[in-house]
Order: C-alpha cells, then structure tokens, then sequence
C-alpha cells in the first residue's frame, strides 16, 4: 500500500528492485525501452539464479560467484544503454515519446 512506509532499497530484495527498475524504464524511454529488452532478459535471468524464490534451488558457491559475475557485465551493458536511450528520448527523437507505443 502507498500510505506504508518503504523499506530502503538496499532492504528490498533484488526482484522487487528489479520490478522498480523496469517501471523506471518504462516510464522514463517509452517506446524506447524495446532497446533494452534483451539486457533486462540476461538481468531477470541472473537475478532468478542468484536470488531463487523461496523452495528454489540454491547455486553451488562457485556458480554463484560466476552468475554474479556475468549479471554485474549484464548491469553495466544496461546502464549504458539506458544512458544512450535517455539521450535519445530527451532529444525529442520520433518514437521517443514517454509512457508508451
């Protein structure tokens, strides 16, 4: 609910901070966000792996060591992405308009 405080985002666990990042997206690019679509896959992916809901299957040490790994590649590519899309949807670029196709 709105009216109940919110847990500092270091708090929160990773799929709801990731559910966060996605509306920022969607709400900041629009139609642009189509761009970043196959890097938020690899992050939902990775953030699945790592962070499994509760009854899942946990990685071994080593495993999870390399998915950390490939997740904060797969984080870094978003990022600047995002900033390159941001520039665009800022520039007034056709296509870039806010809050939807």
């Amino acid at each position: 609910m709105r009216d109940e405080p919110q847990k500092p985002l270091a708090l929160q666990d990773p799929r709801s901070q990731l559910k966060r990042l996605e509306q920022a997206i969607h709400s900041e690019l629009g139609a642009l966000e189509k761009g970043v679509a196959p890097l938020l896959e690899e992050v939902r992916a990775g953030v699945a792996a790592l962070f499994p809901e509760a009854g899942g299957t946990r990685l071994a040490p080593k495993e999870h060591e390399s998915r950390s790994a490939t997740l904060l590649q797969s984080l870094d590519g978003l990022e600047d992405v995002l900033e390159a899309l941001q520039l665009a949807a800022r520039s007034g670029r056709p296509g870039a308009a806010r809050g939807g196709d």
